[in-house]
C-alpha cells in the first residue's frame, strides 16, 4: 500500500513536468493577485495625495499653460490670442487659458486636394505589405474613414458645422484637465495594488503627470495651428484620433513601462 502511494505521487508529479523534465509553471493569465493590506491602503492614499498636490499646483499649472500660449502664438500665428474659458466649479470659477486662432470652413480647392490625397493614401494602404505593416494599414484606413465623413459633411452641409475652433480647443483642454486629475485614480486601481516599491509608484506617477502637464498645452496649440491653416475640415480627425484618444494611448504606454519594472511579488 505504501509503495502504491509512492508511485501515485510520482505519477502526479510527472503530470506537471514538460518533455524535458522541467516543472510546468502556471500561465500568467491564471495568476491570482494577492492583495496585501499595505498595497490596498496605498492604492487609496496615494491618489488622494496626488489629487491634493494637483489642486495646490493648479494655479501654477494654468499659469504655465498661459505662458506657453503667450510665448508661441506671436511666433507661429500673430493673429492669435489667448482666450479664457470659465469653468463653473460651484464654489468658484476656474479660468482656463486656451489658444484662440480663427479657423474657417474649407474652400473648393482644399476640399478637392484633401479628397485626392485621401484616395491616394487609401490606394497606398493596399500596396504595402500586409505581413509587416498590417497595424499601419488599419490605423491609416481608420483615419481615412474619419476624414471621409468630414469631406462628406462639408460637401453636403456647407456652413452648418456646429463647432468653431475656439470652442473645440476650450472643450478639449477642459477634458484634458479632467483627465489629468483622473490619472492618479486610474493608477490607484491598476498599478498601486501591485507590490512595486513606493518610490517606483511615486516616481511613475510624477513622470506621467509631468509629461501631460507639458504635453497638453503643446498638443492643443498644435491643433489650433492646424485648424487655422487647414480649416475645420480636419477638426474631426484631430478630435477623434489625435485628441484625447492619443492621450489615453500615451497613458497606457507609460503605464506599461511602469509595469515592466521588477517587483518582489512577481512570479517567474
Amino acid at each position: 500500500m505504501k509503495q502504491l502511494h509512492t508511485w501515485q505521487r510520482k505519477i502526479d508529479d510527472l503530470r506537471f513536468r514538460g518533455f524535458g523534465g522541467s516543472a510546468i509553471q502556471m500561465h500568467r493569465s491564471m495568476y491570482q493577485i494577492k492583495l496585501s493590506r499595505s498595497n490596498l491602503l496605498g492604492s487609496l492614499a496615494l491618489p488622494i495625495v496626488f489629487t491634493a498636490v494637483l489642486l495646490c499646483l493648479l494655479s501654477p499649472i494654468l499659469a504655465l499653460w498661459r505662458g506657453i500660449f503667450e510665448f508661441w502664438l506671436p511666433r507661429i500665428a500673430p493673429v492669435g490670442s489667448v482666450g479664457v474659458r470659465q469653468i463653473d466649479l460651484g464654489a468658484y470659477y476656474l479660468d482656463l487659458p486656451y489658444p484662440l486662432l480663427p479657423a474657417g470652413e474649407p474652400g473648393n480647392q482644399l476640399w478637392w486636394i484633401t479628397l485626392a490625397a485621401s484616395v491616394l493614401a487609401l490606394l497606398a494602404s493596399f500596396a504595402v505589405s500586409r505581413d509587416r505593416f498590417l497595424p499601419l494599414q488599419y490605423i491609416l484606413r481608420a483615419c481615412l474613414l474619419v476624414q471621409a465623413t468630414a469631406l462628406l459633411f462639408f460637401h453636403f452641409f456647407p456652413g452648418e458645422f456646429p463647432y468653431d475652433a475656439g470652442r473645440y480647443i476650450g472643450d478639449a483642454l477642459t477634458m484634458a484637465l479632467i483627465f489629468l486629475f483622473m490619472m492618479p485614480w486610474g493608477l490607484g486601481a491598476t498599478y498601486y495594488v501591485f507590490g512595486f516599491a513606493l518610490w517606483r509608484k511615486v516616481g511613475l506617477t510624477v513622470c506621467i503627470l509631468a509629461y501631460f502637464i507639458l504635453a497638453f498645452p503643446m498638443q492643443y496649440l498644435l491643433h489650433a495651428y492646424v485648424l487655422h491653416h487647414m480649416t475645420l475640415l480636419f477638426l474631426p480627425l484631430l478630435y477623434l484620433v489625435f485628441g484625447i484618444f492619443m492621450d489615453v494611448m500615451m497613458f497606457v504606454a507609460l503605464y506599461s513601462w511602469g509595469m515592466s519594472w521588477g517587483r518582489p511579488d512577481a512570479r517567474a
